[in-house]
């Protein structure tokens, strides 16, 4: 992971505030935003995503499309190096729309065990276990991706408004009955400090992009499929708790997607829609 601040001048605020004698105190230091100074135990977190996908197929368009939301009940526990995280999934429902068959619905009944893994300060994940979950699922749950990118990569130092880090992501491994790989650069931008149902958030944004390969079977049929996407978004940073808040991800491009039924990879266009959020009384 790299980062690239833009710190304020220490001597420059020093002499200033030598002007108005008031250089001895300073101001408070901002927190450290890193994994490790969690707060709370156990929260929920809610999820939805929808995805629409455009193909083109000899000059027509066909749209298969996703939509669903989950609860996600997360412990934290301190890690060796940071903190280490189990999910499990509480309740899911979702639907799959696809042009060559009928609609696909799934539930939390799909998704067999817990997903574990450590984050260190920077949100570098090691999964230790992955649930078991069903092919016609793992469009919207994989433990691999939901171990690498559920939780921002962070800067593990204070960050000011207008600070900036970049998180260079890339993972990959066996989901299911097929591979999974994402590889993202991203930035994030320090916007500063907001107030969401009474609690004190800071707002930082996120860009870049991101590219997913991902092979998965969908009504028996293998379906593989690879998308390069721009990313635009933002999160919620809880300091007092030490947790993400809320977490929101549009992306957005083009790509192939490959079929047993057609001779060559098809075009696409994905839209994808991801929010993330603690869920409060």
């Amino acid at each position: 992971m790299l980062r690239a601040p833009r710190p304020l001048n220490p001597a420059a605020i020093c002499a200033a505030s030598f002007v108005f004698g008031a250089c001895a105190s300073g101001p408070p230091s901002p927190p450290v935003l890193a994994y490790g100074d969690e707060r709370v135990e156990e929260v929920v977190y809610t999820y939805t995503d929808t995805t629409e996908i455009d193909v083109s197929v000899m000059g027509q368009s066909m749209q298969l499309s996703q939509r669903g939301e989950a609860e996600y009940d997360v412990a934290f526990q301190p890690g060796s190096t940071g903190v280490d995280v189990t999910l499990s999934v509480r309740s899911l429902s979702s639907t799959l729309s696809q042009p060559l068959g009928a609609p696909v619905r799934t539930d939390e009944s799909m998704v067999s065990g817990e997903l574990a893994f450590a984050l260190d300060r920077v949100g570098d994940a090691t999964v230790a276990r992955r649930p078991e979950v069903a092919d016609e699922l793992s469009l919207m749950v994989s433990g691999l991706s939901l171990a690498n990118t559920l939780f921002p990569g962070l800067p593990g130092t204070p960050a000011l408004p207008g600070e900036t880090w970049v998180d260079s992501l890339s993972y990959s491994g066996e989901e299911g009955s097929g591979q999974l790989s994402e590889s993202s650069v991203l930035t994030y931008t320090v916007v500063g400090d907001t107030l969401v149902d009474d609690r004190s958030l800071l707002h930082v944004t996120v860009a870049g992009t991101t590219t997913v390969f991902n092979e998965l079977s969908i009504s028996g049929m293998q379906v593989s499929q690879t998308s390069e996407l721009d990313v635009s978004g933002y999160i919620l940073w809880d300091h007092q708790a030490g947790i993400l808040f809320e977490s929101y991800r549009e992306e957005a491009g083009s790509g192939t997607v490959s079929v047993p039924i057609a001779p060559a990879p098809l075009p696409i266009r994905v839209r994808t829609v991801q929010r993330t959020r603690v869920q409060t009384p």
